[in-house]
């Protein structure tokens, strides 16, 4: 009768350390000839960038769970090797096979991350709409409260006398009046001299018809 094969159980083993310049290719590259690989999932050390560089953490799923252990044993504090030129190569492995652990223990972990970043984030926008509406409000009371204090005061300082302000007379203007007074002066001694004229005939006209009565 044939041997049943046992069914192999996969095992996750954690990188607690990236070096430089190492991503999920280098990674698959250099794990894989130890044993067959499953999922690699490496931390972006920044979670919003679009093309992630540089990584803080790791974690990488063996086929089998024995091989996982083996290769972290074996590898945890070790150079990393590989091309010289490489910004790795003395790097040590920072390794750990995690007991028990399932990849579905990495994407609740990854999930509830990922929800507390997302209410982090709506909190801190929040927080800044609140502080932009305070500033806006405060603004607009600091002009309200001005232009309030700037009406008092008008309606509280005293009309400035109006201050008559005249032009010199131009020459024209000047001969012009001399000219209106020299008629003003002539109609009047005219006038005056019809009164005198008057005068004197009332006056021999009272005295001829005395002479004549005596």
């Amino acid at each position: 009768r044939p041997k049943l094969t046992k069914k192999k159980i996969p095992g996750v083993v954690y990188l607690s350390y990236i070096p430089p310049k190492m991503n999920v290719k280098t990674v698959r590259s250099m794990l894989s000839k130890f044993g067959e690989l499953g999922r690699i999932f490496l931390q972006p050390e920044n979670p919003n960038a679009k093309k992630a560089r540089s990584f803080t953490e790791g974690w990488v799923e063996f086929a089998d769970k024995k091989v996982a252990k083996c290769v972290a044993n074996a590898l945890n504090g070790t150079q990393v090797g590989g091309k010289r030129r490489a910004d790795y190569y003395y790097s040590l492995w920072s390794i750990k096979y995690l007991h028990r652990f399932r990849w579905t223990h990495l994407n609740e972990r990854l999930a509830y991350e990922k929800a507390v970043r997302e209410q982090r984030l709506r909190t801190e926008i929040a927080q800044a709409k609140r502080e932009s509406n305070f500033y806006i409000a405060s603004v607009e009371k600091s002009k309200r409260m001005r232009r309030e204090a700037k009406g008092k005061s008008d309606q509280a300082e005293p009309e400035e006398a109006s201050i008559d302000i005249r032009q010199r007379p131009t020459d024209q203007q000047i001969v012009a009046k001399r000219a209106r007074k020299g008629n003003d002066a002539e109609r009047t001694g005219n006038s005056g001299a019809d009164l005198s004229l008057l005068k004197n005939i009332f006056v021999s006209s009272a005295s001829f018809e005395d002479d004549a009565k005596n």
